[in-house]
């Protein structure tokens, strides 16, 4: 048996070298007993993630995190995010809308992507 050792270190300089400030609106979804629902935005906070639409060459794996999306942001695995959620970077406010997806090597989390699509333009 191989054992390998995987140093999320790693993955965290890949976010500090790509890192920009991202301001993260956390999101409350709150569904009614008549089927109806409404979010609320809670407190932002900036934080460092790297960030990328889908017209950056230098997503890696491009096909399967920008398909259908307007951007992704690549954050460290302890940062708390979520589904609908805001991310807004250079002028413009995303929600995420798809579940959030942390990549892992063996059983080590390395870094968590949430896909975006654009709800405002600033």
């Amino acid at each position: 048996m191989v054992n390998l050792a995987f140093d999320p270190v790693v993955f965290a300089r890949a976010i500090e070298g790509f890192g920009k400030a991202v301001t993260l609106t956390p999101v409350t979804k709150v569904v009614s007993n008549m089927g109806g629902e409404k979010l609320t935005d809670d407190t932002p906070v900036v934080i460092e993630a790297a960030f990328f639409t889908n017209k950056d060459q230098y997503v890696q794996d491009k096909p399967a995190l920008i398909l259908n999306a307007d951007a992704i942001v690549i954050c460290y695995p302890a940062q708390n995010i979520d589904k609908n959620y805001k991310v807004a970077y250079d002028g413009q406010t995303y929600r995420v809308y798809d579940d959030i997806f942390t990549r892992k090597l063996g059983e080590v989390e390395m870094y968590k992507v949430a896909r975006l699509k654009i709800i405002d333009k600033s």
